[in-house]
Formats: C-alpha cells, sequence, structure tokens
C-alpha cells in the first residue's frame, strides 16, 4: 500500500511540475502576441488543475476528502475573489484625483472589505475542519503559499 501512495505521490509532483511548465512555456509564449480570451482561460485552468494536485499531494487528502474538500475550497475562493475586486477601484485611483474625505471612506472600506474576508475565513475554516483535521487543514494553508510562491517563480523564470 505504500508503494501506491509513493508511486501516486511521483506522479502528482510530475503532473504538477509539466502543468506550471506548460503555463510558464505559454506565459513565455505569450510575450510576442496578445492573449485570447480562450487562451487565458485554458491557461487559468491548467494553473487551478496544478494547483489542486499539488495541494490535495501536499495535505494528503484522501479521495473522500478531496471530493467534499474542493467545492468548499471553490467556494471560498469565488467569495475572496468577489471581496477583493470590491476593494481594487479604490487602490486603483489616483490619490490626486480625490479628496481627503473620498480618500478617508475608501480606507474605511478596505478595512470593511478586510474584516469581511476575515469574518469569512473563520467561517470557512469551521467548514474546512468538518472534512480534515487540524494539522491538514494547517498543511493546505502552508501549502496554498508554497503554491503561490513556486508560481510567481516560475512565472519571473519565464519572463527571462
Amino acid at each position: 500500500m505504500k508503494t501506491v501512495n509513493t508511486s501516486s505521490m511521483k506522479f502528482t509532483k510530475l503532473l504538477f511540475l509539466f502543468l506550471l511548465l506548460l503555463a510558464g512555456s505559454a506565459s513565455f509564449a505569450q510575450g510576442q502576441k496578445k492573449e485570447t480570451p480562450e487562451e487565458r482561460k485554458a491557461r487559468i485552468e491548467k494553473i487551478e488543475t496544478a494547483k489542486i494536485a499539488y495541494i490535495t499531494d501536499k495535505v494528503n487528502l484522501t479521495g473522500d476528502q478531496a471530493q467534499r474538500f474542493w467545492p468548499v475550497y471553490q467556494e471560498h475562493d469565488r467569495r475572496r475573489n468577489e471581496l477583493r475586486q470590491k476593494s481594487r477601484h479604490f487602490r486603483e485611483e489616483k490619490l490626486s484625483n480625490l479628496s481627503d474625505e473620498q480618500i478617508q471612506a475608501g480606507l474605511e472600506n478596505r478595512l470593511n472589505i478586510r474584516q469581511r474576508e476575515l469574518n469569512m475565513d473563520k467561517e470557512f475554516m469551521d467548514k474546512y475542519l468538518r472534512i480534515i483535521s487540524p494539522r491538514q487543514l494547517a498543511n493546505f494553508y502552508r501549502a496554498e503559499r508554497e503554491f503561490t510562491k513556486l508560481l510567481l517563480e516560475r512565472l519571473q523564470t519565464a519572463k527571462k
């Protein structure tokens, strides 16, 4: 049984590396021409697939856990992105075009959004802990950060 798990982990790691290299080379090739919406969507899907494989391996999710975990994660990610979209407008606005009152309101709005995100993170932590152990959840948070770091390193390497 240990052999199957080890070979499964090796396969997952190879799949992850392949997809990451593919995404990196696609990004590099895109440097010369504008990416179409279909190409962008395909690239994002490849990255998401690699992320799922990487995290599933690092957290050591069972098949049953993975089946229950990923839909909850996808809901959490969708809602987190919606909140971040709301604060993006203020970040992109030129401060020289705003009054002090508008800036103050924007800063307070940003804090409100961050508090809502924190509340949502607490809510989803409870949902995750109904599916996986606290150790797996801690490993999940670590693996999510590691994946992001790896992805950023690959993208920077591809740009050079």
